[in-house]
């Protein structure tokens, strides 16, 4: 017989040890109302510990889990069996359904929301620094047609951090069929980077930075590469790469400012796009392309009026989009041809705090918050207009306004016409005249701390996905 090639032994072992994790830890599939993807493979992730975990120690091989099914709606018109999956037009003006707002509070505004790769779920943070994570309506999988009135969602799990949450970002290969893979990472200031299971809330490892003097240090970004092997996480004037299966203080620097060369300040946010490469935002207004085998610069990216805070690449990788704090624009680049901005897209940002946008999976559309509550929608199709002093437009192809305060996260679902949004800003109370009331919270001023997910009626036409 021939024998095995090492790649089958490979296989072997992760399927052997994926079988030892889930008798050892007795997984559950209850705890959380997920959604099972077909067409998954298992690669490596740390699993939470015992409670009294024996002395002897072994790397845990569970990681990586690909998720295969095709994308229902702009991604993917029709399905394996071969039936027509609905279109649907983003610009079309969507129909709310449901959302959550007592669990905030008055006191507690949200700071974006983030759907899980397999959209069975959504997570969001606050400034109680909480992570609260939210289960789908089992009935929206049923792509409903009558609504009767807006329903109220309570969070399954609730992740409290140390201090002020600066980023959060789910692990990509995120898959419900495989326990082990449903996880999500979070970085806190004077933490380390934490690792936390969407199953059952707790805690399963962390990664922990120290600088040159032995002290230890919280990322202010962080980011999974593609395939969930390695975690992205971005400090001053540098990154440190740590491998998912090894907790710890085990890392790689990457000093992105060596001799004032470089892309220098804090870096804010990490994104993932062809093969090969990684972008970083940094709050000195410089965008960034490193290599992602040896982290060396490829090039530097400068056009934003304040920090960079949301960095997002195309599907097809050929665009990079960049956002910023205090800056009206959102910049697409296109990385064939780097000497000017291709096109703006202007919004509404009058505040430091990060503010999400994000691009759907066909790449037909993206969709931002604005600080004055409206929420915009572009058809990335249409061609640009132009303006003297600020180049190439993007026309807006819908904006409307149902929050009533700033809308700082959006999130596309991976697979069904829908999208969510948060809102929520911290509020400043006025001084007045009057003795009996010192501070008064103006009228404009009333907060709206929420969670909402959105409908996208669906269309017949060649302008849908």
């Amino acid at each position: 017989m021939p024998e095995e090639s090492p790649e089958c032994e490979t296989h072997q072992r992760r399927r052997n040890l994926l079988h030892h994790w889930f008798n050892r830890f007795n997984l559950s599939y209850t705890h959380v109302h997920h959604t099972a993807m077909e067409g998954t493979e298992v690669v490596n992730l740390p699993v939470a510990e015992e409670e009294n975990p024996d002395n002897n120690t072994e790397e845990t091989d569970i990681s990586e889990s690909k998720v295969l099914a095709e994308n229902v709606g702009c991604a993917s018109p029709v399905s394996d069996s071969g039936v027509k999956l609905p279109t649907y037009n983003l610009c079309t003006k969507p129909l709310q359904v449901c959302g959550a707002w007592r669990t905030y509070g008055k006191n507690s505004f949200t700071k974006g929301c983030k759907w899980s790769p397999d959209g069975s779920c959504i997570l969001t943070n606050s400034d109680d620094d909480v992570l609260r994570l939210f289960n789908l309506p089992p009935h929206l999988y049923q792509m409903p047609t009558d609504w009767d009135e807006v329903e109220e969602l309570t969070p399954i799990l609730r992740c409290k951090e140390g201090g002020l949450i600066y980023d959060y970002a789910w692990y990509p290969g995120m898959s419900s069929a495989v326990p082990a893979s449903c996880c999500f990472a979070s970085t806190s200031r004077g933490s380390p980077v934490h690792l936390w299971d969407a199953y059952t809330g707790e805690l399963r490892c962390s990664y922990r930075a120290y600088n040159h003097l032995d002290e230890p240090e919280s990322a202010y970004s962080i980011a999974f590469d593609t395939h969930g092997e390695k975690l992205y996480c971005g400090f001053n004037k540098m990154v440190r790469v740590f491998d998912v299966c090894l907790p710890g203080r085990t890392f790689e620097e990457r000093p992105t400012n060596l001799k004032r060369m470089g892309q220098a300040g804090f870096i804010s946010c990490i994104a993932f796009g062809p093969p090969g490469v990684y972008a970083a935002g940094s709050y000195c207004k410089t965008v960034a392309v490193y290599s992602t085998s040896d982290g060396q610069l490829q090039f530097i990216l400068h056009g934003h009026q304040g920090g960079v805070t949301h960095l997002q690449f195309s599907p097809d990788g050929t665009k990079l989009y960049s956002g910023g704090r205090k800056d009206y624009s959102i910049l697409c680049w296109d990385l064939r041809n780097l000497g000017k901005v291709l096109y703006r897209m202007q919004r509404t940002v009058t505040t430091h705090q990060r503010m999400y946008f994000d691009i759907s999976r066909c790449g037909n559309y993206m969709i931002s918050g604005n600080t004055n509550a409206i929420v915009t929608v572009w058809d990335l199709r249409t061609p640009p207009f132009y303006l003297d002093d600020l180049g190439a437009i993007m026309k807006p192809g819908l904006f409307f306004k149902d929050h009533r305060d700033c809308v700082n996260g959006v999130s596309l679902h991976p697979t069904l016409p829908m999208y969510a949004t948060a809102s929520g800003e911290r509020k400043f109370c006025n001084l007045s005249d009057d003795d009996d009331s010192l501070f008064v919270m103006p009228e404009a001023n009333k907060s709206d701390n929420s969670l909402r997910l959105w409908w996208v009626p669906q269309e017949e036409s060649s302008d849908a996905c």
